[in-house]
């Protein structure tokens, strides 16, 4: 079988699983058809008005925004206000920036070795764009959800056409969280027009973490602007997935919780991202480098120990993802991170994210959604309509683009920071290639290019011109914060990080 003969059957059984559940999800619509009618009235009144130029358009923005989610995507986008040039910075003198960050040397990684990786300023985004790039992200996560939910379902054959490596086969079922993520980080460009439009998905252990909900509020107090993100919410959200994992493994007594990840002589940016979630949630948490976590794969002892030999119920592990843990081995060549995801599929430990998490990593789903965005079983009106207007088409071949002239993106399926992406022109030729090409023997995938959109910053040897994206965090099924990443055209390791805020 083919990858297309592949991709149609499973297509189809997808769409025969939700022909089930239609019924129901059209019951459940009804219940708040009656309200979605009236807000329409609302809506087609004030643009009636703005015609007549009884409102302004910004007031008819902020009322679209507190409306239902639903009625934001039959919004005529004409009445949407959009600035030109967003994301104005504020300015400091940057001799300031080194007293600013000292405080927090020991706990954040404000520099690389050659690199100034936190930035001392803040892009100010207007509300109502704040407001949309929530809603876009609240919108996007449910349709990821509901496509990833019926991999599981697929054939094996189906599934390897689809990239997901044949050792995570047995566990990519294993679901236990209310969420298939707990933490979960879109990308997305906002683009010249005003669109704002989703690049991909960090599904499993996305990073940014201590930059969105702890830095971004100390810029934001530095700079008097107000903060976006909801650290509250992302504390709830990861600490409610605790209850979730003990529910799992119907364990009574009080659990040994234990985060995980490289010390800091290793790498240091993931050790204080580790550290970081630790001092946070709101339960006793040990951390335990991961390299010094031990496992017993068979006997009376089964299970994941601390270097102290106590047993693991629960392991947090924020910066090591599952296509890394599936290939760590021991010195003596035993498959360890196999035998972790035994241990997790018998129900003797339970780990954040759960690994069903490793589906929300692909790729792949962005071509699957783009594919079936006309169905109507699969998908919601209002679905169908997100689909369209923050997604980029995106195929399984460069075809389609070159056939159009249409500049074009390849990615891996499973790939990181920019890791072996390359940029095409229109007329098919490479513009851009990371020099970083760790993801070669991936499938892949072909994405319309969206350009993004200019900001100069300024470094220790004057202004610079780069690219910015902003990464949209899902905690716990909520967005709840955002970050910005200033780099090249692939935005790689070497990017910055920018505090986002907004004014009254």
């Amino acid at each position: 079988m083919n990858i297309q003969e592949a991709l149609v059957a499973g297509v189809i059984m997808v769409v025969t699983h939700r022909v089930a559940q239609k019924e129901q999800a059209v019951q459940q619509q009804t219940q708040v058809q009656r309200q979605i009618q009236a807000r329409k009235v609302l809506l087609q009144r004030q643009q009636s008005q703005i015609k007549q130029g009884q409102i302004n358009r910004l007031t008819v923005q902020q009322t679209i925004v507190a409306a239902s989610l639903a009625l934001v995507l039959v919004v005529d986008r004409a009445v949407v206000h959009h600035h030109h040039k967003e994301g104005a910075l504020m300015g400091k003198d940057y001799t300031q920036r080194e007293a600013f960050y000292a405080p927090y040397k020991e706990t954040f990684f404000a520099d690389f070795i050659d690199l100034e990786y936190a930035l001392y300023d803040v892009m100010v985004l207007p509300k109502e764009k704040i407001d949309e790039i929530r809603f876009a992200s609240q919108m996007l996560w449910g349709i990821f959800c509901k496509v990833a939910q019926q991999l599981p379902h697929l054939s094996k054959e189906q599934l390897l056409a689809l990239g997901i490596r044949e050792e995570m086969l047995p566990y990519i079922s294993l679901n236990y969280l209310q969420e298939m993520a707990v933490l979960a980080r879109f990308d997305f460009i906002c683009t010249a027009d005003g669109r704002i439009k989703c690049i991909e998905l960090n599904g499993d252990t996305p990073f940014l973490v201590q930059e969105t909900f702890e830095m971004n509020d100390k810029l934001c107090i530095e700079f008097g602007v107000n903060n976006p993100n909801n650290t509250q919410q992302f504390i709830k959200g990861m600490s409610q997935a605790l209850f979730h994992a003990m529910h799992y493994l119907n364990k009574t007594h009080t659990p040994k919780v234990v985060i995980t990840g490289k010390e800091a002589d290793d790498d240091f940016e993931e050790h204080c991202q580790v550290k970081y979630i630790q001092r946070v949630l709101p339960f006793e948490v040990e951390y335990v480098p991961i390299k010094e976590l031990i496992i017993f794969k068979d006997g009376p002892q089964r299970g994941l120990y601390t270097p102290s030999m106590e047993r693991i119920d629960v392991l947090y592990r924020p910066a090591h993802p599952i296509e890394f843990l599936i290939d760590d081995v021991a010195q003596d060549g035993d498959c360890i991170g196999l035998q972790l995801l035994d241990l997790v599929r018998d129900r003797e430990l339970a780990i954040i994210n759960a690994p069903a998490a490793y589906v929300l990593q692909s790729k792949i789903l962005l071509w699957l959604i783009w594919e079936r965005r006309n169905d109507e079983v699969l998908f919601t009106k209002h679905e169908r309509g997100a689909i369209k207007r923050y997604m980029l088409p995106t195929f399984l071949s460069d075809k389609p683009f070159k056939q159009a002239g249409r500049a074009f993106v390849k990615k891996p399926v499973y790939s990181r920071e920019g890791n072996t992406i390359e940029i095409f022109d229109a007329a098919g030729e490479v513009k851009i290639a990371s020099p970083n090409r760790h993801y070669t023997d991936n499938l892949y995938l072909y994405q319309e290019f969206a350009k993004m959109p200019d900001i100069d910053i300024r470094l220790q040897d004057g202004i610079h011109r780069k690219k910015w994206l902003v990464g949209s965090f899902i905690v716990d099924g909520k967005a709840c914060g955002l970050a910005c990443r200033v780099g090249n055209d692939i935005t790689e390791w070497d990017s910055h990080w920018l505090a986002i805020g907004y004014k009254d």
